[in-house]
């Protein structure tokens, strides 16, 4: 179903026949759109009428990443079923889980010996998994996100301002961000002149005018100076290639006034 068409969606469950809605929070690979209110909420109701199971895919957006534990629990919705990987080792060991609530999870009490996996027990990566839910549930991460998403949008609305033609949208929930550029094939460009310089950023495969702008939770407001003013030079030079040389002149990290004397709030 397209993303947030809720009345397709609804149209869909209501036949009845199927197993499971699979959602991916604010999906990346459509450049992280932001669900409208209450769309993620309508589904999840829709599925307990006809007893379909709700997934919600929280591989990118789980962990601490929009501010909260999951995303989901930002839009109110307790899943059936919710799925994590990628970061869940905290980049350090292949692991990934599928956590149930107790209803969608009834049969592996009742018939467990069906849950079987020939390559499962990852040792290595459960204690990784272990240390990084410990530390994504400490306040001060949550604090920390909190400040360096707000601090980073005040420098993404800086950086705009000197692209206004090209550099024209800003997609955020936490540090789930999606940088929107007026050219079909803009973030393409972005990403290109970014790795140039450092940075690595990929563009949404399913609309490459959406640059995927993702930074980690524990990076510090120095940190945050740092990629906003590269950010900034890299889109001068994409801008510079896209429209035919008619770039703005780059602001360097000695010309830019710093970012850590804006207010994150």
């Amino acid at each position: 179903m397209p993303f947030n068409d809720l009345d397709r969606m609804l149209s869909a469950i209501a036949v009845g026949d199927a197993a499971c809605v699979i959602m991916e929070t604010i999906p990346a690979t459509y450049g992280f759109p932001m669900p409208k209110p209450g769309y993620l909420n309508a589904i999840k109701q829709a599925c307990e009428k006809v007893g379909t199971l709700y997934i919600a895919d929280e591989v990118q957006t789980g962990l601490m990443r929009t501010g909260e534990m999951w995303g989901i629990e930002t839009y109110g919705v307790d899943p059936d079923i919710l799925v994590t990987g990628k970061g869940l080792s905290g980049g350090i060991y292949p692991i990934a889980a599928a956590v149930v609530s107790e209803k969608a999870g009834k049969w592996l009490s009742e018939v467990g010996f069906g849950h079987m996996s020939s390559f499962g027990g990852a040792e290595l990566g459960c204690l990784a998994a272990a240390k990084v839910l410990e530390i994504c549930s400490r306040p001060e991460t949550r604090s920390q996100v909190h400040y360096i998403s707000a601090y980073l949008a005040n420098g993404l609305r800086q950086v705009q301002q000197n692209y206004p033609d090209f550099f024209i949208g800003i997609r955020q929930r936490g540090v789930v961000m999606g940088l929107e550029f007026n050219h079909d094939q803009g973030a393409v460009y972005v990403m290109k002149h970014l790795y140039q310089n450092g940075i690595w950023a990929i563009f949404s495969t399913l609309d490459k005018r959406v640059l995927q702008f993702k930074p980690g939770l524990l990076i510090d407001r120095e940190m945050c100076d740092e990629i906003l003013t590269r950010l900034d030079t890299s889109l001068a030079q994409a801008q510079g290639e896209v429209f035919g040389g008619r770039a703005k002149s780059v602001v360097t990290s000695a010309s830019r006034p710093s970012y850590s004397r804006q207010s994150a709030a």
